[in-house]
């Protein structure tokens, strides 16, 4: 069952794909599947300013629906939640997370903890999660997100992060922190003077010098958030008073994790997610006024996924992400979520398409389009190429090209809208051991 479950996901994934919004398609190149993504709930997603560092908060198993699980049986002993083991996946890594050790006197433990990567530059892919240094064993933390040095690359003056529903700070740290239990609960009223779980996702940003943002969601009631702000001007010692951003709100729909990017022209911008369908941002209206925020502009939607969120911003423009899957092939319900780091980038940045590489890059235009699309992909060397357009099942629509030699070089392909129906489709361009893909919308 675990082998052919596995199968199911990997077919899931194959076929499933965020769409970027038709005004983004020419700042950002196609998004794609980061390749360290697991069989687990990689939720919580943080990626560094650098973009070399990337976090998340993991477990082995279908978070949601044994989050489902365990708030339908409040009423039963807490062990029979939390030792709950049937929503593992056998064949998720575990990263060498302690499922034992907890302070309820269960046997075992549905354990989430917070993973760390880490690549030598935004050329380079992250491989490899790691159980990270601030992993403890029958604890569970989250949202990771740290505020490197200006002055060295490698040091971390704040690095942020919730435990027990509050945010927490380490400071003086590097990367993949040490020392969690030196770590200080900020006071309040950023924190309740008790903890009532009511605020997540802190984001720092530096304005300049020891001027620092701290923006971070509040619980208003467990089904709505808002965004709140808090400045600092001695390094993060000191906080003022919150203020929620008012010009942001769940009239917009559920709006869920914020983070802030400061462009090459130094025009700031928020970042955030709406009702787990799309990633957008609002341009900073006013300089210097955290409140004043232009109406979202849309950068990308699920697609034919189940959710999308959790954006991060790296200085290069690149946006990491979460998407979300659903199976609706096996009828488990222990197995029915799944939740993937995904990337965005920025076409100033390196990296190109799902490929990962320079040996074969995949352009599609116009997108969506209405009668004509055209299909340019480059080679650097010679090979056997396959071409085609898949709907959202998998099944192929169209093929353009079956297993023929193509010569280095830069090969154009058109299709005609007669040969689709209107919808969402793949295009799939395989050479050699490179694969790309990239999303067409048909209006």
């Amino acid at each position: 069952m675990a082998q052919h479950a596995q199968h199911v996901w990997d077919s899931i994934k194959s076929i499933t794909m965020p769409v970027t919004a038709p005004a983004f398609q020419n700042e950002f190149n196609a998004p794609y599947k980061q390749p360290l993504a697991d069989y687990g709930w990689e939720d919580g997603l943080q990626i560094s300013e650098d973009g070399c560092s990337l976090y998340a908060l993991y477990s082995p198993m279908d978070l949601f629906s044994w989050t489902q699980f365990f708030t339908s049986h409040l009423q039963q002993p807490l062990c029979t939640s939390l030792s709950n083991m049937r929503y593992i996946r056998p064949y998720a890594n575990t990263y060498g997370m302690d499922m034992v050790t907890n302070s309820f006197g269960c046997d075992s433990f549905a354990n989430i903890d917070i993973l760390y990567a880490h690549r030598n530059s935004v050329n380079a892919v992250f491989n490899t999660w790691q159980l990270s240094n601030i992993a403890r064993p029958g604890a569970i933390e989250g949202s990771p997100a740290p505020l490197f040095s200006a002055s060295n690359p490698i040091a971390v003056d704040l690095f942020f992060f919730t435990g027990n529903g509050d945010i927490w700070v380490i400071k003086n740290t590097t990367a993949n922190p040490a020392g969690i239990n030196n770590a200080i609960r900020l006071p309040s009223p950023i924190n309740a003077d008790s903890n009532e779980f009511s605020t997540d996702n802190p984001f720092a940003a530096r304005i300049n010098g020891d001027t620092i943002i701290l923006i971070y969601e509040k619980y208003t009631n467990p089904a709505a958030r808002i965004f709140m702000f808090t400045m600092s001007s001695d390094a993060g010692n000191t906080w003022a008073i919150p203020q929620s951003i008012t010009a942001v709100t769940n009239s917009l729909g559920h709006i869920e994790h914020p983070c802030l990017h400061k462009d090459n022209t130094n025009q700031w911008y928020l970042y955030f997610s709406i009702d787990y369908s799309s990633i957008v941002r609002s341009k900073q209206t006013i300089a210097g006024n955290w409140n004043s925020w232009a109406a979202p502009e849309t950068i990308i939607t699920k697609g034919n996924a189940v959710s999308i969120g959790e954006p991060t911003v790296t200085q290069n423009g690149d946006i990491s992400f979460s998407l979300g899957y659903k199976n609706t092939v096996i009828n488990d319900s222990n197995d029915v979520y799944d939740l993937d780091p995904w990337f965005l980038p920025h076409k100033t940045t390196g990296i190109f398409n799902n490929s990962v590489s320079d040996d074969l890059k995949l352009n599609v235009f116009p997108n969506p389009f209405e009668e004509e699309i055209n299909i340019e992909f480059r080679l650097q060397q010679e090979s056997i190429v396959r071409a085609e357009i898949v709907n959202v099942l998998g099944e192929t629509a169209a093929l353009l090209i079956a297993d023929e030699k193509k010569s280095a070089g830069i090969t154009t392909l058109k299709l005609n809208s007669e040969k689709l129906s209107p919808g969402i489709y793949i295009c799939k361009i395989k050479a050699g051991n490179y694969f790309s893909s990239k999303t067409i919308v048909k209006q």
